[in-house]
Order: structure tokens, then C-alpha cells, then sequence
């Protein structure tokens, strides 16, 4: 029986429950890279803040009309949290108060442009603030994958956004883990993002698993339903608000966690 305990996204890592995963049932654990293996959500996030603020900007100097957008930080640390990046530009454009035509009108492009321009912007300065700040990894995590390796258990890491294998790599994790999944890939691929399961059957593809044989470890509860529709055996999800929080998939006996 290999006994790990997940780390929480925010704040101290005590008293968190231990996920008791036994090889002979789970043969591959899949954790998502921004929430469960790093700290990188609040990167991503202002990278999308520093794009809306300098869109929104761009727009006012052009129509002479100025907007005031309201916290999209907290917007993208909440509901727009875990949704591919094309999803996330999209809702950040039908948030209250944001005009769809801000530069599908005055600045040029289609709205489908737009969005392109949007995320392109945001991973540039994504990749900014990645390299002259760096990224920690969640405390416990790399115990996490070293306990899951010594139990012969496969992972892989699942993120929404791009350059998650950099990421890995600032945070001393890449090398411990079989697998990499990210928004590179769905656009590769050209699949949907969650709450849909594409991503996740991408992983358990990659990691040579059936679904059933198989745990993810969550921080978002649109990550948690992706995963039970794909059918994991367990789905974990570890956060600031569910805290420990299992979503066990009916009649399976693959995991447990420990109160």
C-alpha cells in the first residue's frame, strides 16, 4: 500500500488527509500542474490581468471611450479557474460591463482573432513572469511523486495552460514525472477543455491506463468534473474551500482517504 498526502493550494500544508493508493488497483495517478504540483495559478492569473488591462487600454486610446474593468483577478481565480485558455479569454470578454466589440470593431479583428490575440498575449507574459519570478512547487509535492514512483505507480500532470513542462522544470518536478498534458497538446489535438474529459483520456492515454485503474488530484471542481466523466476511479480534489474533498467514482475501491 503506498500512503501520499496531496498538497493544498493555499496556505499551511497541516492536517491534510493521506490518499492510501494501492498499485494493485491504481496503476496511474493524474495531477494538475497549476494547483496540486505548484503555486502558478496566481501567475497565470495576473498574466491574463496585465492582457485585459493592456486590451482595454488599447480600446479606450482608439474610441476615446476608457473602460474600468472590474477585479479580474478574483474573476480568474474563481469561475474562469482550470478552463483552457480560448475559454477564459472568452469569458473574460462577456464579463459585465465589457463590450464584445472592443476590438472586433474598432481594433481590427474578428471576435475569434480576438480571442487568439488575447491568449497570445497572455502567454507572453505568462512566460515573463515565469522566468523572472519563477515557480514553487507545492510543498509535499515532489514527497507526493516520489512515494507514488516507489509504489510503481505511473503519473502524469495536466494543466490548461501552456509551457507546463517549463514550469515543471522551474519547479524541480518534470523529472519525476511519466507524463506531460497541456493546452499545447488540445490545440494539437483539437480537443475541449474542461469540464469536458478530453484532457484527462490524453493523460491516461499517454500513461498506458484504463480510466478505472486510475486517481486524478484536483484543485478546481471544473478539473473534478472532467475527471469523473472521464471515468477515473477516485478523484480527489484538494483546496482552500473542499479540503481534502473526495468525489468517489460508485463501485470503485481503488483508493481511500484517510480522515
Amino acid at each position: 500500500m503506498t500512503t501520499a498526502t496531496p498538497p493544498r493550494p493555499h496556505g499551511p500544508v497541516t492536517d491534510l488527509p493521506s490518499v492510501r493508493l494501492d498499485p494493485r488497483s491504481v496503476h496511474a495517478v493524474v495531477l494538475d500542474a497549476d494547483g496540486v504540483l505548484t503555486d502558478s495559478r496566481p501567475l497565470r492569473a495576473e498574466a491574463w490581468q496585465d492582457t485585459l488591462k493592456s486590451y482595454l487600454a488599447q480600446y479606450a486610446r482608439v474610441t476615446g471611450r476608457p473602460q474600468h474593468p472590474s477585479d479580474t483577478r478574483s474573476d480568474l481565480l474563481t469561475h474562469l479557474v482550470g478552463l483552457l485558455e480560448e475559454d477564459t479569454a472568452a469569458g473574460l470578454l462577456r464579463a459585465p460591463g465589457r463590450p464584445m466589440d472592443l476590438a472586433a470593431q474598432h481594433l481590427g479583428p474578428s471576435g475569434d482573432d480576438l480571442i487568439r490575440l488575447l491568449v497570445r498575449h497572455e502567454d507572453q507574459r505568462f512566460l515573463e513572469l515565469l522566468h523572472s519570478r519563477g515557480v514553487r512547487a507545492r510543498t509535499g509535492a515532489a514527497r507526493l511523486l516520489l512515494d507514488l514512483r516507489a509504489g510503481g505507480i505511473r503519473t502524469a500532470a495536466v494543466s490548461t495552460g501552456r509551457h507546463t513542462e517549463q514550469l515543471l522544470r522551474r519547479a524541480g518536478l518534470v523529472h519525476l514525472l511519466d507524463a506531460c498534458v497541456d493546452a499545447e497538446d488540445a490545440l494539437h489535438y483539437r480537443l475541449t477543455g474542461p469540464p469536458e474529459p478530453a484532457l484527462c483520456q490524453l493523460a491516461l492515454k499517454l500513461l498506458h491506463t484504463g480510466p478505472s485503474h486510475a486517481a486524478m488530484l484536483v484543485d478546481t471542481s471544473v478539473g473534478a468534473e472532467a475527471a469523473t466523466r472521464a471515468g477515473f476511479g477516485l478523484v480527489v480534489l484538494v483546496s482552500g474551500d473542499d479540503q481534502g474533498q473526495a468525489a468517489r467514482v460508485p463501485g470503485r475501491d481503488a483508493a481511500a482517504v484517510d480522515r
